[in-house]
């Protein structure tokens, strides 16, 4: 039998998402964002302390991983196989534009107010290698290109993977998910050829550093996506039709202070990863679900349908803004979100809207869930 064929004889498109765009996950993605925005807002204030912003991101790469593993198994089921060039094409022009027309205007910014943010700064950004802190330097208003790094750095390994051997993929993403926190914990409490072996130790920070914080996430997303094409889970389970409200609000509190329950942050990030994949499946499965009608009001799926624009600007207007005591009220939230609103909606609305369109000519008929 024909390898690919064989791979997927187990595998159906399930029902819950044959269809070509789910607007609660978008409304989703809203609420995710919004989470980061109430965390920025509210530096130096003992709202910090909950990591709203690292909640909101969270949520992104559980959604993340889950999309875009639908995506490729729905292709993967409708024609034998998966175009990574057409991949590849969307995601560029999906991330790429409003990336670098951001550094662009930072760069200005840079020179402008004299922010002295060094060359390598920029580079680490424009690369998407900005979470292995090459500069130390630990900058606020690029900073957040950590995030886009760690999905830019999944894209180009793991869709290969899953598309050549779904069972192979399967192995690896439960490796990493479970083999993290041991590797963690035997490298930074200095555990036998972990500390003493120079080449064992570095290959461990390497590994740590690729996959600790994020990736796991997005796998985590990932694999419920592959659970529900292989029927692993069960296509609909009765509950309460508020339960995935109530676990949605159980995760985000358990999030906000398991970490020092735990004492790793890394296996509190883990945890509540896995119970928003469960909100995810809950949500998709149960159309008259609480959660799912009140994530599908327009406003929320506004938002999401924004977050990406909304995420990449955000940085310049909340916190350190590069304008800073330049002029009265420069530094004031009531100056500073009305411009963020303004941004958002002249760069995705003059700018990222044409890129967008130029990415349907890349788009099979059953990929718009693809929208994102």
């Amino acid at each position: 039998m024909h390898p690919v064929k064989n791979q997927l004889e187990d595998m159906h498109v399930p029902s819950a998402l044959s269809r070509t765009y789910f607007a609660e996950l978008d409304g989703l993605r809203g609420f995710a964002i919004l989470a980061v925005l109430i965390g920025h807002i509210s530096i130096n204030t003992p709202v910090w302390k909950l990591g709203l912003g690292n909640i909101g991101v969270e949520i992104f790469f559980v959604l993340s991983g889950f999309l875009i593993t639908t995506l490729l198994l729905k292709e993967k089921l409708k024609s034998g196989g998966v175009s990574l060039r057409k991949f590849y094409i969307r995601r560029a022009l999906r991330i790429l534009p409003v990336a670098y027309l951001f550094l662009t205007v930072l760069l200005l910014l840079n020179f402008i107010f004299k922010l002295k943010l060094s060359s390598l700064s920029f580079i680490t950004a424009a690369l998407f290698i900005k979470n292995f802190n090459l500069n130390y330097e630990n900058e606020w208003l690029n900073g957040h290109f950590w995030t886009l790094a760690v999905e830019e750095q999944f894209y180009l390994i793991f869709p290969v993977v899953l598309i050549y051997s779904l069972k192979n993929y399967i192995r690896v993403a439960f490796a990493i998910v479970l083999l993290v926190p041991v590797f963690y914990y035997l490298t930074f409490n200095n555990i036998g050829l972990f500390y003493s072996n120079s080449v064992i130790h570095k290959a461990s920070l390497l590994f740590i550093n690729l996959f600790q914080r994020g990736t796991a996430s997005i796998l985590t997303g990932s694999l419920l996506s592959v659970c529900m094409f292989k029927k692993l889970i069960p296509a609909q389970m009765k509950y309460h039709r508020v339960f995935s409200l109530l676990l949605l609000v159980f995760g985000i509190c358990f999030r906000m202070y398991s970490t020092d329950l735990i004492g790793n942050e890394y296996v509190s990030s883990i945890i509540f990863s896995l119970i928003i994949a469960l909100v995810i499946f809950f949500v998709m499965t149960s159309p008259r679900d609480f959660l799912n009608i009140s994530l599908r009001h327009p406003w929320l799926v506004k938002m999401g349908i924004l977050s990406y624009s909304i995420y990449i600007w955000q940085q310049i207007f909340l916190y350190k803004q590069p304008w800073g005591n330049s002029f009265k009220y420069a530094d004031s939230l009531l100056f500073n979100i009305p411009m963020l609103i303004l941004a958002v909606h002249v760069s995705y609305y003059y700018f990222e809207s044409r890129f967008l369109k130029l990415k349907t000519k890349f788009k099979q008929d059953y990929t718009q869930i693809d929208k994102y």
